[in-house]
């Protein structure tokens, strides 16, 4: 139910009740008043024919007492006048008809042996009726008693009229209370209510240009509704201002990327001149040494020719490299095992460990870790992080590899990693965050061109995992190459266990 409902109603009701509560205490008090007035209209007559049959009793007119009865038997409003002698037994009545309920003889000796008056009501067939016995005394002696009743249904009656119009009263004006209150309160109320409640709506659905209409007047709602227009006037300030800033912020960032993108272009560029700029010289040196000397001997032009080869050969590792690192990888996944993918890594740079006088470790035989991967592409990814770090140890030190299965999680998938560690040199700390960057190197010229590790690690993101490079505690750079973790199959899982079950017998 609205609220404006509830107070129409409440209001309505709190009104009838008052209203009726009112009206039973004002019939209450009617009606009292009503039957007082009969008994005093009945004491009236009472003592006024009381003081006339005294008078008769005392000069000896007994004719004239009953003449009296049957004048005072005439009013309209009397039913009977009923007249005892000393003995308590009727002398007189003005209405024979009466029935024997109203010849109250025990009352009336009651009332001559006690000299005071008794008042006795009754209802007869759905009649009220109200009777006073009244003693009479002539010279300090009880003479007798007159009785006299008078109907008061007209009392009912009265409050039964008085009802009816005060019930009639009362729903004209529920109603009209009803209508005046829900019209007063549709238009004060309900109205200023709704629409406040409309503005929050809109409010909340980001409809920040709702403004609630304002109604004359100074009364709270009105308050609350400059409140509410002055609150979404704030709320879209802020909101532009948030907009300005997000746009700046926005423009900012484009300024940022594109100077970011030029520094990178501009760091590829000068990269691609540095390492490519000495195999342009040597060639440009051999072939002017060539046109210049068209007489020397054919040893020194097949030396030059050979020497501008290898520098154009040179060139196009490089182009290779670059495109590489720049082309999309199609990859190959399927399960390889860590422990055969190092081994064939290790055949190919066993040769150049040692000539560098490097010792490779490998774990023990019993680790097996499968991952995810294409193992052409993989394999590139450990040759260039051997060859790194052979060539930071020589001449001499120890390449070691490490599985770790489990290692992190991410995404909701496991990944496994491979750690391979050297004791070298190490990487400087100021260097670590570009190890990955293209053309980035420490080497001396002609040992690599800083392509490697970068297309290494475009390799690994490809894959979906990543490398972190770190110094290890005793000296030497840590390579850990995550992957992820490929589930062995339900036979692998058999083998393995029977092969940790052997062990530990």
């Amino acid at each position: 139910m609205k609220l404006s409902a509830r107070l129409v109603l409440l209001l309505t009701l709190a009104v009838s009740v008052v209203m009726v509560v009112a009206s039973l205490i004002a019939l209450r008090q009617r009606e009292a008043a009503l039957r007082e007035a009969a008994r005093n209209e009945v004491r009236a007559h009472a003592l006024t024919l009381r003081i006339a049959l005294e008078e008769d009793y005392l000069t000896g007119r007994s004719l004239d007492a009953q003449r009296l009865i049957n004048r005072l038997g005439e009013n309209t409003g009397i039913y009977s006048v009923v007249l005892f002698d000393a003995a308590g037994e009727i002398a007189a009545i003005s209405n024979t008809l009466v029935p024997e309920e109203f010849r109250y003889l025990n009352e009336a000796r009651q009332a001559m042996a006690s000299g005071e008056n008794i008042e006795i009501g009754r209802s007869i067939s759905g009649e009220d009726y109200f009777s006073m016995i009244m003693p009479l005394q002539v010279q300090g002696r009880r003479v007798g008693a007159i009785e006299i009743v008078q109907p008061i249904s007209f009392v009912k009656a009265d409050i039964a009229r008085a009802r009816y119009h005060i019930a009639v009263t009362a729903m004209m004006l529920f109603i009209t209370i009803l209508l005046v209150v829900t019209a007063v309160t549709r238009y004060s109320v309900a109205r200023p209510i709704q629409e406040l409640l409309d503005g929050a709506l809109a409010v909340g659905h980001g409809n920040l240009n709702y403004r609630v209409r304002m109604r004359p007047g100074s009364g709270e709602l009105q308050r609350l509704a400059q409140e509410f227009n002055r609150m979404a006037d704030s709320l879209a300030e802020q909101r532009r201002a948030a907009e300005r800033e997000v746009e700046e912020r926005l423009t900012l960032e484009r300024k940022l990327r594109h100077n970011e993108r030029l520094a990178v272009l501009g760091q590829l560029a000068a990269g691609v001149a540095h390492q490519m700029g000495a195999p342009l010289q040597v060639i440009d040196g051999r072939a002017k040494q060539s046109l210049n000397n068209t007489d020397a001997p054919i040893e020194t032009r097949q030396r030059n020719l050979t020497i501008i080869r290898n520098q154009a050969e040179r060139i196009s590792r490089i182009v290779r490299q670059l495109l590489n690192l720049a082309r999309p990888y199609n990859l190959r996944l399927q399960s390889v095992k860590l422990p055969a993918l190092v081994k064939e890594t290790v055949e190919l740079i066993e040769t150049q460990a040692e000539n560098a006088g490097v010792e490779i470790e490998l774990p023990p035989d019993n680790q097996s870790v499968s991952v995810e991967a294409d193992p052409e592409l993989i394999g590139e990814v450990l040759l260039n992080v051997c060859r790194n770090g052979i060539q930071a140890m020589s001449p001499g030190g120890r390449l070691r590899f490490e599985y770790l299965s489990g290692a992190a999680e991410k995404d909701g998938r496991r990944f496994a990693a491979l750690r391979v560690s050297d004791t070298g040199i190490g990487i400087p700390p100021e260097h670590l965050p570009k190890v990955f960057d293209p053309f980035f190197t420490t080497k001396i010229i002609g040992e690599g061109v800083g392509l490697g590790l970068p297309i290494s690690n475009r390799i690994v993101e490809e894959h979906g995992g990543w490398i972190e490079v770190a110094n290890g505690d005793e000296g030497g750079a840590v390579f850990t190459i995550y992957l992820p973790q490929a589930e062995p199959v339900q036979g692998e899982q058999s083998a393995e266990r029977e092969f940790a079950e052997r062990m530990i017998a």
